[in-house]
């Protein structure tokens, strides 16, 4: 495990490399939307070892709505369905969890 804390546009052999990717909210805060569609088409290019797992929140489709970009998703990634019933304490915010998607890379 490696847990690296960059400039994602500055890591593309880091991401060329990997099996798994986990970004949480990771542009909408702090980014304009040029600089999003920059930083995506950028992951979009490197990400592309096939059958490595990318895990996001929100969903790349909510992420990429307000956007412009040329990403095709149906021809990058394919969403893996996820049982949320797995975790089943008492307290656990449902709505959060399924704020969670995890996509293969084809």
């Amino acid at each position: 495990l490696q847990v690296v804390h960059a400039d994602i546009c500055t890591q593309s052999s880091l991401l060329q490399k990997a099996d798994v990717v986990v970004m949480n909210n990771v542009f909408e805060y702090f980014l304009d939307r040029q600089e999003q569609a920059r930083a995506w088409e950028f992951i979009a290019c490197n990400i592309r070892k096939r059958a490595s797992l990318l895990v996001t929140v929100p969903s790349l489709k909510e992420s990429l709505s307000k956007l412009q970009v040329s990403i095709q998703l149906s021809q990058w990634v394919e969403e893996m369905e996820l049982n949320y019933d797995v975790y089943v304490e008492k307290d656990v915010d449902r709505e959060a969890l399924e704020q969670i998607h995890l996509y293969k890379i084809l």
